[in-house]
């Protein structure tokens, strides 16, 4: 069942759609416009729409809700968004970009460290991951990969319990 139909221009081909961790945004990459759009969730009314380099592909906000970070599948960049909204009702709009940086190829999913401190992009022109520090919003190193890599999900070192003779033993993960 259908419930609402949001209009984008003929041609502009939406792509992702993210929806935002407190459900009151609807974020939309249309890769052939370069643009991302923003919608309230409630009216799916259109907030606010900007272009954003080439070809956006996805968007993720780091687990604190402090950025949303968005990929292109046209560029090398990866563009930095304030997701705080009192930051954002400062500079009159609804998405401040803080920081724009080259990934070195074209991007595609992102996944973050439960603490926020990191992120990390597949990049697939690289057949890499960029490490993201969020702290510094810079590229600190990129994890060789193999090709095209386009998925990603981010698990956690095992953390380590103590047993009753205090040695530490590893935590178990079934698959």
């Amino acid at each position: 069942m259908i419930v609402q139909r949001v209009q984008f221009p003929p041609g502009s081909k939406p792509f992702m759609l993210r929806v935002s961790p407190d459900g009151r945004e609807v974020w939309v990459q249309a890769t052939a416009a370069n643009t991302n759009t923003i919608l309230d969730a409630r009216t799916m009314v259109v907030k606010a729409s900007a272009v954003d380099g080439i070809s956006p592909v996805t968007n993720a906000w780091s687990p604190d809700g402090r950025y949303v970070l968005l990929t292109h599948e046209g560029d090398s960049t990866l563009t930095i968004y304030s997701a705080k909204a009192e930051r954002r009702r400062r500079h009159q709009g609804p998405a401040v970009v803080v920081r724009r940086l080259d990934l070195g190829a074209d991007g595609a999913n992102i996944a973050f460290t439960p603490d926020s401190r990191t992120a990390f992009v597949a990049v697939t022109g690289a057949n890499s991951v960029a490490v993201i520090d969020l702290q510094a919003l810079a590229v600190t190193s990129h994890i060789p990969v193999g090709k095209w890599p386009g998925g990603l999900i981010y698990f956690p070192p095992p953390r380590r319990r103590r047993t009753g003779s205090g040695r530490a033993t590893p935590r178990a993960h079934s698959c």
